[in-house]
């Protein structure tokens, strides 16, 4: 006799799937979305609830309550991965697994409680700046570790960008060491992504990150470079030959560190990362450099095992145990964590202000302090040239700083000698170029399709037959764009913040930025006459187009302009909050 019917066996195997499916997804997630995800909306819809009802008090609950929400939500998923995960006794496994995962909250809940307490020394005011500041650093983390958000899968960006040689997206970037407290990643030889940067090859860009009270160890590299700092302090030592020198960072700090020279770094702050942008010039093979590790064991190797041990006992007049044990302790990796104790005694030659030996200037020098290049209402710009700079002749480089504020917009301008690689460092935006070496290939190949004619006759065919490329693309947190020099393009801010950037300049000795529209367009230098027989019209008429713009160098953005025009006056008092002073760039 059968046990079960066929309607029972159909139930038992439906209620068997539907619990299998089920346990699949709560392993997945437990409550079926990602914690990281629901505590940025909770932020959001705390953000928007505060502006509404005027009431900082009741966002900084809001706040709270959802930071404690995600905190459960983590205890509850990290007790299940420890329950699948049997024999990691390590408690830090589900950090090293996710960095994403917890620091940029940890330090969201101790940014928190400080305002919290200067609301009773300072006022509600200072409080309310003090919540933006924590909340803008906690995206901005969050952004930086975790990929940027939504653009990061846009499909469209994928697809632009395949047809775009000169945008580099931050997952381009590779990192060269295992380091669980920092990295040091490397973005692509530039040549290798396209025939029309052959310009700049043997030109590289990295960066670097350190987590708080973190040392990276000592190290020399075969090529020149430029470090600049765009978050955190820190400190650098540079050890030469015949002297020592260290150097106390802050951000907007440009420092020059000649190739050979050992170096290490220090991030000293108890709570934020310390994060600086490197150009490096390789000096043995063209567009390759390496790292040499003196300092070190088996992670990160040191060169010293590479020598017998016979060698190194003459050359260190020490028995070959002793050696043995001296190279063989590190396994911690590149960059480690340090004592307060170690920070102190590291710390306490270091020096703020540059050096001048011999005719030469060593030392860093801080570009936010200078006067911006040019600015307005809308965005400021700052630079710093091998012309007033020693520390930069060598390399013929320039560095600069741009900050757009939010929905504004640079005007059309190009560099005249200098090719630049921008990295974006807080923000968000969009750019458009024009580009006649894309715009030469695209014709090219319609023209292959047609059955026209290929090789060099072709190319010298076109040499008198220009056309534009229109090249654009989103811009996110750790992209890094490449401006060749003489190609118009803009820059706009999107997003609810400023977007800043921080660019090297090549070839940058006598190069000028030249502006294509506003009041200090090129186009008020040129007579009416050639004005009048280049564009076929009355030099009345193209006058009354080209100078019609009575703003210099940012302007509103477009969007912001068409806000405007829909709000009228109203609009017209709204545009006083774009309005900031140069030391609200300082960030």
């Amino acid at each position: 006799m059968a046990i079960f019917t066929k309607p029972k066996l159909l139930f038992l195997f439906f209620f068997v799937l539907s619990l299998f499916l089920t346990t699949q997804c709560d392993d997945q997630n437990p409550r079926g979305q990602d914690p990281r995800i629901e505590l940025e909306s909770c932020l959001r819809q705390c953000q928007v609830q505060g502006q509404r009802k005027q009431r900082p008090e009741q966002q900084l609950q809001c706040q709270r309550s959802c930071v404690e929400q995600y905190e459960q939500r983590q205890r509850e998923q990290e007790q299940q991965h420890r329950g699948q995960e049997t024999g990691d006794d390590n408690p830090g496994r589900q950090e090293e697994l996710n960095p994403c995962k917890r620091d940029p909250e940890r330090r969201f809940k101790v940014c928190q409680q400080k305002c919290q307490r200067q609301e009773q020394e300072q006022g509600q005011q200072q409080q309310r700046k003090c919540q933006q500041r924590c909340q803008q650093e906690y995206q901005r983390e969050q952004e930086q570790q975790c990929g940027g958000g939504e653009d990061e899968t846009n499909p469209q960006r994928e697809k632009e960008e395949e047809k775009n040689p000169y945008l580099f997206e931050s997952q381009r970037f590779r990192s060269w060491f295992r380091a669980r407290h920092g990295d040091f990643r490397v973005l692509e030889k530039f040549s290798e992504r396209s025939e029309l940067l052959r310009g700049i090859e043997n030109f590289r860009v990295a960066v670097l990150e350190f987590e708080p009270q973190s040392f990276m160890l000592p190290h020399h590299c075969d090529a020149e470079a430029i470090f600049v700092v765009v978050r955190g302090q820190g400190i650098i030592s540079i050890a030469e030959q015949d002297e020592k020198n260290s150097f106390n960072l802050q951000q907007g700090d440009v420092i020059r560190v000649p190739a050979g020279s050992t170096v290490y770094f220090l991030n000293r702050d108890n709570n934020e990362r310390f994060f600086v942008y490197m150009l490096a010039k390789p000096v043995n093979v063209p567009g390759r450099f390496q790292e040499y590790f003196s300092a070190g064991g088996e992670n990160p190797e040191s060169f010293y095992r590479a020598f017998s041990s016979d060698i190194l006992e003459t050359a260190f007049n020490t028995p070959r145990d002793k050696l043995e044990r001296l190279f063989g302790q590190q396994k911690q990796g590149v960059v480690i964590k340090v004592t307060e104790e170690q920070i102190r005694a590291i710390s306490e030659h270091a020096s703020r202000s540059t050096k001048q030996t011999e005719g030469e200037i060593q030392g860093p020098f801080n570009l936010l302090k200078e006067r911006p290049l040019f600015g307005s209402k809308f965005g400021q710009f700052f630079e710093a040239t091998p012309e007033r700079f020693q520390q930069l002749r060598d390399l013929d480089s320039a560095v600069g700083f741009m900050n757009i504020n939010q929905g504004g917009m640079v005007l059309p301008y190009y560099n005249t000698r200098s090719t630049t690689l921008v990295m974006v460092v807080e923000g968000k935006g969009r750019f458009e170029m024009a580009c006649p070496h894309l715009g030469s290939q695209s014709q090219r190949q319609g023209q292959g399709s047609r059955g026209g004619r290929g090789g060099q006759e072709q190319e010298e065919q076109d040499e008198g037959n220009v056309h534009y490329q229109k090249v654009r693309g989103n811009l996110n947190v750790g992209d890094v764009l490449v401006v060749p020099a003489g190609h118009p393009i803009t820059f706009i801010a999107t997003g609810n913040s400023n977007m800043r950037m921080v660019g090297f300049g090549t070839n940058a000795h006598n190069s000028r930025k030249n502006f294509l529209a506003g009041q200090q367009s090129i186009w008020r230098n040129v007579e009416r006459e050639a004005k009048e027989l280049s564009f076929n019209m009355p030099a009345k008429e193209v006058e009354e187009i080209l100078q019609n713009q009575d703003q210099s160098y940012f302007v509103a953005a477009p969007e912001h302009r068409q806000q405007h025009r829909e709000r009228g006056e109203e609009g017209r008092k709204g545009e006083q909050q774009y309005i900031s002073s140069i030391l609200d760039f300082v960030f």
